[in-house]
């Protein structure tokens, strides 16, 4: 007999099934290994979430600082003092720093303390790069070039690799504080010319103010020990003694770890 019945033009006799006579399959045998790797990916995507959560909300106050910074309708002081809390703030990056401190609709002493902060490990991810910049970005004002032109130096000495045409170019600008920091630099470096540290010595035997920059950093080219020490002391003097940084000071000073008026300390 055919299988399609007693004519072969006849459909085939199919069994019928209700749903109940069908056994229930559960979801790890519907999906496979798909299901652990579905039930995977939601964890980590959980762990994820709940991480950024985490960052987000201990990073509050950094963030609520950063808006105040850029809130031009904020009082001056209440944006000077987020920018003190900021170049301050270990959980900001040099990186994060160097962008701020470029920024001009930003106060001046909010961009000086923010460059002022920038360390030498802004300089090490890429030495030549941020030599170069230092030394060939256009219409920096020569404070913020000085600042930044101090990292260099600073990096120099520890024997990063800072290309001569970048030091070449600083210690021929024309604020004589720039180039004594490069000419610094140009000591420091692995291989100086002796010849540079013969122009410290020079210059450090005038009475005048670059005279005593001069001797602040042939101190430091001359000790191994406490030099970044010597080196900060010798970037809080550039806050009263250049020109431009003691007009941006006028009327702030920094009292035992604090940004204050002054004659309120």
């Amino acid at each position: 007999m055919s299988v399609f019945g007693e004519s072969p033009t006849e459909f085939p006799r199919l069994p019928i099934l209700s749903p109940a006579d069908i056994p229930a399959r559960s979801q790890r045998e519907k999906y496979g290994g798909l299901f652990y790797l579905g039930i995977a990916g939601l964890v980590v995507l959980a762990v994820l979430v709940g991480w950024f959560s985490y960052r987000l909300w201990t990073l509050r106050d950094v963030w609520a600082d950063v808006y105040v910074l850029h809130d031009q309708k904020r009082e001056e002081s209440d944006r000077l003092q987020a920018a003190f809390r900021l170049s301050r703030d270990s959980r900001v990056d040099d990186l994060e720093r160097m962008e701020l401190c470029l920024k001009r609709d930003l106060p001046d002493l909010a961009r000086y303390l923010l460059a002022e902060a920038v360390s030498t490990d802004a300089v090490a991810h890429d030495p030549r790069s941020y030599a170069l910049a230092v030394a060939r970005s256009p219409d920096w004002p020569d404070w913020l070039r000085l600042l930044l032109t101090r990292t260099v130096a600073s990096a120099a000495g520890r024997g990063y690799a800072i290309p001569r045409e970048a030091l070449d170019e600083l210690a021929g600008h024309s604020d004589p504080m720039i180039r004594l920091w490069a000419t610094y630099a140009q000591a420091a470096r692995p291989g100086s010319d002796p010849r540079k540290v013969g122009a410290l010595e020079t210059l450090a035997e005038d009475p005048s103010d670059l005279g005593k920059l001069a001797a602040s950093l042939l101190g430091a080219l001359r000790v191994q020990e406490r030099r970044e020490e010597r080196l900060h002391a010798a970037s809080s003097w550039l806050r009263r003694h250049h020109p431009q940084a003691a007009k941006i000071w006028g009327g702030w000073d920094e009292v035992d770890g604090r940004l204050v008026p002054v004659g309120t300390n």
